[in-house]
């Protein structure tokens, strides 16, 4: 894509959205269900274009990609027009006396959405579904390793009728999302790694142009001994596994507290070796499909092992295509620092519960995470202390399908919210109108200044702020 070709886009966007922005967020969201219904109308498609071009089970396409995407447009189609509602807000009084203030939420304009591959249709449609509600149009680059579902996107959105051109869907290199920020859209949303993440926000930074970044993590699971250590057990697998490991919110690093360590760790390996990989409807674990993500985790799992490092998994130690389960991975390998991208997970045990959650902040990322424990107010205890954007106890990774939670990570992990209230509110501005309602011929302080008033606004400060200072 040339600049040129992006100044175009940008520009034809501009003109849908000014029309798009005009209706009520009550007409956009009447004009946004036809979407919902032609994705429903081809689930069975969309479930065997993902799981072709991402060798994903279809249970996991269906849950991770369908699933999240139908409930987080209907939640918008059922509550985006109240939660965009002008908001009456407080003033000072007597400061401000005969007035009235206003917020009032309006689209940011044209929005670059930049999506991975990983979960091609939710990370796609969710960010842009959520920019069109808000009075936004979109310029959806989805990624080059998944042209099929990107051209189904764009299909559905033809087939919603939705006003032309007030989303452009495309599929290019990585140059061309380079060549849109270029152009200058209004917001960019990314979601991807934390290194392609800091390099698009330090662009952006340069061109004043806001971001939202949802990036990696390396999300840690805190297992106490209290905890249903069946249903423990079987929760992190599917954490640690799921879609392969390809998963922002998967589980990277158990710590597991000493008295049911070796229980623990046995029953996970008995677990793991009961997984059924394939692309079948009974299939538990697809593929790493991405020669690069393959390559990325045989280093980080050969380098581990090199330290000390124990792979306890039969696979051999460069094979990607099964989960790999280490211990005594040492604390500044590669494979516990770094982000890996896999069906790799690192447990460990730890002994005081000050210990674990230490342990659990040490990374740099902070996505999300997990506690698992039978007491309740331990469970209160540590998430409270735990550093991260979301929290789940005695569950995992189904938090992020809940369509009224806000989801998002801190440090490394990015920064911006988006899904619930708070996704609206991050593909809009928020605009502040003071209104006067008293026919004064001027106020207080307006010019020309006097002794008088000066005293009068001094001491009324000093009756306000002095507190009781005898």
């Amino acid at each position: 894509m040339t600049t040129e070709d992006a100044a175009d886009c940008l520009a034809r966007g501009r003109e849908a959205q000014m029309a798009w922005a005009r209706l009520s967020v009550a007409q956009r969201a009447r004009a946004l269900r036809p979407l919902r219904y032609a994705i429903a109308q081809r689930m069975d498609e969309l479930i065997e274009v993902i799981s072709g071009e991402m060798g994903k089970p279809p249970m996991d396409a269906l849950s991770g990609d369908l699933l999240v995407t139908l409930e987080q447009l209907r939640f918008y189609e059922r509550h985006a027009a109240h939660l965009l509602r002008p908001r009456r807000i407080g003033k000072p009084w007597p400061l401000y006396m005969g007035t009235s203030f206003v917020e009032f939420s309006e689209p940011h304009g044209v929005v670059l959405i930049c999506a991975p591959w990983n979960y091609p249709l939710q990370l796609s449609v969710v960010p842009m579904a959520t920019a069109l509600f808000a009075g936004n149009a979109v310029l959806l680059k989805c990624s080059e390793r998944t042209p099929r579902t990107a051209r189904l996107i764009e299909e559905l959105c033809a087939a919603a009728n939705l006003p032309r051109n007030l989303v452009q869907v495309s599929w290019e290199g990585p140059e061309e999302a380079a060549a849109l920020l270029e152009a200058r859209p209004d917001l960019v949303f990314f979601t991807g790694s934390s290194r392609n993440g800091r390099t698009l926000a330090t662009k952006a930074a340069s061109l004043m142009i806001p971001s939202v970044l949802e990036l990696g993590g390396k999300d840690p699971a805190l297992v106490f001994d209290s905890c249903d250590l069946p249903r423990t057990v079987n929760g992190l697998v599917y954490g640690s596994f799921s879609n392969a490991g390809q998963v922002c919110v998967g589980t990277k690093r158990i710590y597991v507290q000493q008295p049911i360590y070796e229980d623990f760790l046995r029953s996970f390996l008995e677990r793991v070796g009961q997984l059924r990989v394939g692309t079948a409807i009974e299939s538990d674990l697809g593929s790493v499909r991405f020669d690069a993500v393959r390559q990325q985790l045989r280093e980080q799992v050969d380098d581990a092992v090199a330290r000390g490092a124990v792979l306890h998994t039969l696979q051999s130690q460069t094979d990607q295509t099964t989960p790999a389960v280490l211990t005594n991975v040492p604390l500044d390998a590669s494979l516990l620092c770094d982000e890996s991208f896999g069906p790799v997970v690192c447990i460990a045990p730890f002994a005081a519960e000050a210990h674990a959650i230490a342990m659990a902040n040490k990374s740099e990322f902070a996505l999300s995470a997990s506690v698992w424990t039978g007491d309740k107010r331990q469970a209160e205890r540590v998430t409270a202390q735990l550093q991260c954007g979301s929290c789940v106890v005695n569950d995992v990774v189904r938090s992020v399908g809940n369509p009224q939670a806000a989801f998002g990570g801190n440090k490394s992990s990015g920064h911006g919210r988006y899904h619930g209230a708070e996704g609206l509110r991050a593909f809009s501005r928020v605009k502040s109108v003071m209104t006067a309602r008293l026919r004064l011929s001027k106020e207080i302080h307006w010019f020309p200044s006097q002794a008088h008033t000066f005293a009068l606004v001094r001491r009324l400060l000093q009756l306000r702020h002095r507190g009781n200072l005898g």
